[in-house]
């Protein structure tokens, strides 16, 4: 019997499998219900995002990563311009 394994590599294991993007979607019962979830995140978080989602090809999920991120974009830059208009 092998007592050398660590006990905390299967909590380890556990949590790698949690965040997989294939096991990370189950966690949403609607697409809307994921879009949510991408909203709460920073651009620099959706872009990593799409990357992770992108190797596991879950293009419908990147596609609504993608709009959120233009939209965010489109506002970032909205407020900006209101900005140097004030300057």
């Amino acid at each position: 019997m092998n007592d050398d394994k660590d006990p905390l590599d299967d909590i380890v294991k556990t949590y790698e499998d949690l965040i997989m993007p294939v096991n990370w979607i189950k966690i949403f019962p609607t697409m809307e219900d994921f879009r949510k979830w991408i909203l709460l995140g920073t651009i620099q978080d959706i872009e990593r995002t799409i990357k992770e989602f992108e190797e596991y090809e879950l293009y419908e999920h990147c596609a609504v990563m993608l709009d959120v991120l233009k939209e965010r974009k489109a506002r970032v830059a909205e407020v900006m311009g209101k900005i140097k208009k004030q300057k």
